[in-house]
């Protein structure tokens, strides 16, 4: 079974980054991928992506919101 897409939505930074994050669904469950889009000029991109699974996906909030948390401390 391939990859099957969910939802997804996007933003984009200041700095002209793209981030994508998409739910999706496949034989091994459902899974966020998240990847970020750097332009490098005329229709050129670098793409970079990490993958976090259902069951992992709580903890991986919770990680980032302390990260978040520290970083606003600073």
């Amino acid at each position: 079974m391939p990859d099957q897409e969910i939802y997804s939505e996007r933003f984009r930074t200041e700095r002209g980054k793209t981030f994508f994050f998409d739910v999706k669904e496949n034989e091994n469950g459902k899974f966020v991928k998240v990847t970020e889009s750097i332009p490098l000029g005329e229709e050129k991109f670098k793409r970079n992506f990490i993958t976090i699974s259902e069951e992992s996906l709580g903890e991986f909030i919770t990680v980032a919101q302390k990260v978040l948390e520290v970083i606003k401390a600073r």
